[in-house]
């Protein structure tokens, strides 16, 4: 009788070496970590001060105080009960066109205004682009500017009568296609 055994083997024993976390091992993770907070750091500081400064006004006290008055105005033009619609399209050769339209309180055309029209650029440095809009047919106004680039934009309308000092203001984000 031949009796079958079976070959048993053990698996080779792994010999793993222990790394040993010594006080340079901790030193130097430390000091990478540090190293990169630093120069994450530099970077960022770099390119937060190249770019815009953040200044909207250079007075800006003088403007908080200004601020009653403008609320003031605002009162009074919301008394006037004027109607004014604006439109505004820019075409490919970047000329932009701003046409006004204003209305008293009982719908007729308001003739004889002063309307200036201000571009410019929201967060930008680039100095605004102001237009005076000329009258053309009764209640209408109408300006072009040249070299309007697309994006954003802040239209800023003043409309005043020369007779009795009344005025309208509206501000308006205007975008510009390609």
């Amino acid at each position: 009788m031949t009796a079958s055994h079976a070959a048993t083997t053990r698996p080779a024993e792994r010999t793993t070496t222990e790394r040993k976390v010594t006080g340079w091992t901790v030193l130097i993770w430390l000091g990478s970590f540090f190293f990169v907070m630093l120069v994450a750091n530099i970077f960022f500081v770099y390119f937060a001060l190249s770019s815009f400064p953040g200044v909207v006004t250079d007075r800006a006290y003088e403007a908080g105080q200004a601020y009653n008055g403008e609320i003031a105005a605002s009162r009074a033009q919301g008394e006037l009960n004027w109607t004014v619609n604006g439109d505004v399209t820019r075409n490919s050769d970047g000329i932009a066109r701003i046409e006004v339209s204003a209305l008293d309180a009982a719908g007729n055309p308001l003739t004889g205004l002063s309307v200036e029209a201000t571009l410019q650029r929201p967060a930008s440095p680039e100095p605004a682009r102001k237009l005076v809009l000329g009258e053309g047919e009764l209640g209408r106004y109408s300006a072009q500017a040249e070299d309007v680039a697309a994006g954003r934009w802040i239209l800023q309308l003043d409309a005043s009568s020369g007779t009795e000092g009344e005025t309208f203001r509206s501000q308006n984000r205007i975008f510009f296609s390609e």
